[in-house]
């Protein structure tokens, strides 16, 4: 299991990008895993760090209003296997923040930290390079 990335929520995806790539970072992948939803990720050539940009729109199952403290989005963890991690954390009482699913390319689910962030249990689905 290893660090992977950090996720923040974003409101305006076009203002945030533009933050970010004036700091350096570099637009590596642009994707969608659900309908409504903007996931940019950012690379940092200088510290090999890379942070992911969430935008979610009002027709996604993820979208909530905005609110102040809403900035972290999740933490993402890469592992062997997504499933299993994610059952045993469950199983040790972790609160389930988002169920697993498996999309093309990754398996994820998502659970809860002690104090309510949420938590990406990440692995790639076979016969599938890591990015």
């Amino acid at each position: 299991m290893g660090y992977f990335q950090t996720a923040i929520r974003v409101r305006d995806v076009k203002k945030a990008l533009a933050f970010y790539k004036s700091l350096g970072m570099k637009e590596t992948d642009r994707k969608s895993y659900m309908p409504g939803e903007t996931v940019i990720t950012l690379y940092s050539p200088d510290t090999k760090a890379s942070l992911r940009l969430m935008h979610y729109t009002k027709s996604c199952k993820l979208y909530k209003p905005y609110e102040k403290g809403d900035e972290m989005d999740h933490l993402t963890f890469i592992v062997k296997d997504a499933k299993k991690d994610f059952d045993r954390l469950v199983k040790k009482g972790a609160p389930v923040a988002f169920p697993v699913w498996v999309g093309k390319e990754v398996t994820m689910g998502m659970v809860k930290d002690p104090d309510g962030i949420w938590i990406g249990l990440r692995s790639m689905n076979k016969g599938k390079k890591k990015k």
